[in-house]
């Protein structure tokens, strides 16, 4: 068997929430095997789920292309009392801090909601809250481990895609400066995001811990950046799981649910070979 490096792309149509694919797994000329994660990580859908799973989440509210170009008024009203100022408006399938604005009066609605509206159909807007933003990495099929959690030091007003992708601006501090409750809770949280869109594999769940220590969910990121300098591995470094042990284990958890899917019964199932996974 091969294993055949994929690519993963960041940012705009090929960003995180769109292509869900990673390292391929080749077994006699069979695709046998995707390294990467099954769900859903698409921000309205995303969102959905959370809120039916009682995951706590800052205020929002989806805004249609089509609605904002019809019927401006009754969209910046709705802003205005579901959200309120500052708040931050995105595109609602795209990743990597594209076509995001920090909205930080009324005055300035318009134009972020223009530039969310550049890139997707549907905007998604949020409350603004003065907060820490904490990175929990996710592992495991149907029981699912979480990593110590580490602090996002942005070095800008805010993580917008300059601050994540210009060397030496953000920082990570791994593990964070946290108690051991909290720390605590940022790992349950985590793992009950991974579960609640029903991930297999690998994610990491995104959070702000506001000034009073509430504990709001931001994101869960389907596919994290998995450089040896991207906080996924790293927090896992941290947790006792090297690079190297992560890579064998997220190929043996591929494996595993690859040999689950080809149990299950169907039209033209077949029993699996004899060591065949788990």
């Amino acid at each position: 068997m091969s294993l055949l490096a994929g690519k993963t792309m960041t940012g705009g149509y090929g960003g995180p929430d769109v292509l869900n694919g990673c390292d391929i797994a080749v077994d006699r000329g069979e695709i046998v095997v995707i390294v990467g994660p099954n769900g859903a990580g698409k921000s309205t859908a995303m969102k959905a789920v959370f809120a039916a799973h009682a995951l706590p989440l800052v205020e929002y509210t989806v805004v249609r292309r089509r609605e904002w170009r019809q019927a401006p008024a009754q969209v910046r009203e709705r802003v205005a009392e579901i959200t309120g100022f500052p708040c931050f408006v995105k595109p609602a399938n795209l990743g990597s801090s594209v076509g995001i604005s920090k909205v930080r009066d009324a005055a300035e609605l318009p134009a972020a909601l223009d530039e969310a509206a550049r890139y997707d159909r549907k905007i998604v807007v949020e409350r603004g809250v003065r907060a820490r933003e904490i990175e929990v990495s996710v592992l495991g099929n149907d029981a699912p481990e979480a990593s110590v959690p580490g602090e996002i030091l942005p070095g800008r007003e805010w993580y917008d895609y300059e601050a994540k992708y210009t060397d030496g601006i953000a920082k990570v501090l791994i593990p964070a400066p946290l108690s051991a409750t909290l720390a605590a809770e940022f790992q349950r949280l985590a793992i009950a995001a991974f579960r609640a869109i029903d991930v297999a594999g690998l994610a990491r769940v995104d959070f702000f811990l506001d000034e009073d220590d509430r504990i709001w969910v931001n994101e869960i990121n389907t596919i994290p950046g998995f450089t040896r300098f991207s906080a996924y591995p790293r927090l896992w470094e941290a947790s006792g799981l090297p690079y190297r042990a992560l890579v064998d284990r997220l190929i043996a958890l591929a494996l595993e649910r690859h040999a689950q899917k080809r149990r299950l019964a169907g039209p033209g199932a077949r029993e699996p070979e004899p060591g065949a996974g788990v």
